[in-house]
C-alpha cells in the first residue's frame, strides 16, 4: 500500500469502525473523520498514516465533543477504495411505546412490528454490521440511545429533517454503507434521503402480513421448513467495495 509512513505495516486489516470512519470521512465536504470513533480507532488510523490531526487546540474539548479531531488524507482516500463498505440494517421505530417517559430506544419501542423487524435484523447482524432504529422524530438511533417518549410517524408533519439524518449518519460513521431497511414504504423513503441506493427487500410485499411473515422466516426459518420465498433475503454485501468516493449533494450536511 503506497502512501503509508516508512516502516508502517503494509497489510494491516482495519476494524469495522476504522473502515466505516474512512468511508464517511471520504464523502464529508471537509474530510472530517467522525468524532464518534474511539480514540484507539482514531490513533490506529493515524499511526497507519491514513488520517491527520486537524489541530491540537481541539484536543482540549474533551473526549465527548462532537468536534472532529482528524481528517482523512490522500493515503486514506486511496486505502478506502479497496475497503468493504460497512453493513447497516435499519428497522423502524414503533407507534406502541413503553409507558416510561424516557428510556433506551431498544426498550422504549415495544410494538409487535418493531420487535419482529428487530429479531429479523439481528439474524443478519455480525461483527461487520450495525443495527440502527429509524425514528420519525429523533432520526438514527442505536438501541442503547436514550430518548423521550413521543407520538409521531414517518411522513407526518414534524418528522426528522434530512439535514439531521445526514449529520447523524456521519457521526455514526455510516454515511456510506451497504444498507438494508426492514420497514414499510414510509420509513424506507425516509432512509433513502441518506442512502439512495439502499436495499428494501419488502418493496414488493402486499401488506403487513407479508412483512411479518418475511421477518418470521428470518428469525424462525424452521417454522415453514426453509428460507423465505417472499421478497428475498437482504443482500450480505460482504467484500463489497466502493469504486470511487467523492462528496456529492446526497452526502453534504
Amino acid at each position: 500500500m503506497t502512501g503509508l509512513p516508512a516502516g508502517a505495516p503494509q497489510a494491516v486489516e482495519l476494524s469495522w469502525a476504522q473502515r466505516a470512519g474512512l468511508h464517511s470521512a471520504a464523502v464529508h465536504p471537509a474530510g472530517d473523520v467522525p468524532a464518534s470513533l474511539a480514540d484507539s480507532e482514531l490513533y490506529g488510523l493515524e499511526r497507519l498514516g491514513l488520517i491527520g490531526e486537524i489541530g491540537p487546540r481541539l484536543r482540549r474539548l474533551g473526549p465527548h465533543t462532537r468536534a472532529a479531531q482528524f481528517r482523512i488524507n490522500a493515503a486514506g482516500r486511496t486505502r478506502v477504495l479497496g475497503e468493504a463498505l460497512p453493513r447497516v440494517v435499519v428497522v423502524p421505530c414503533s407507534n406502541t411505546k413503553s409507558a416510561a417517559p424516557a428510556g433506551a430506544a431498544g426498550e422504549m419501542y415495544i410494538g409487535s412490528y418493531h420487535r419482529a423487524a428487530r429479531r429479523a435484523a439481528e439474524t443478519q447482524a455480525g461483527p461487520d454490521s450495525q443495527l440502527l432504529v429509524l425514528s420519525a422524530k429523533f432520526g438514527l438511533l442505536r438501541p442503547q440511545d436514550h430518548i423521550l417518549r413521543y407520538d409521531l410517524r414517518a411522513g407526518q408533519r414534524g418528522q426528522v429533517p434530512r439535514a439531521v439524518l445526514l449529520s447523524q449518519a456521519h457521526h455514526l460513521a455510516v454515511s456510506v454503507a451497504d444498507v438494508t431497511v426492514f420497514a414499510g414504504k414510509a420509513y424506507a423513503n425516509l432512509a433513502r434521503t441518506v442512502w439512495p441506493a439502499l436495499a428494501h427487500p419488502l418493496a414488493g410485499a402486499r401488506g403487513i402480513g407479508d412483512h411479518l411473515a418475511f421477518f418470521a422466516d428470518l428469525y424462525a426459518p424452521d417454522r415453514r421448513g426453509g428460507a423465505p420465498d417472499g421478497p428475498g433475503l437482504c443482500p450480505q454485501g460482504q467484500g463489497r467495495t466502493i469504486s470511487h468516493i467523492t462528496p456529492t449533494a446526497a452526502h453534504r450536511p
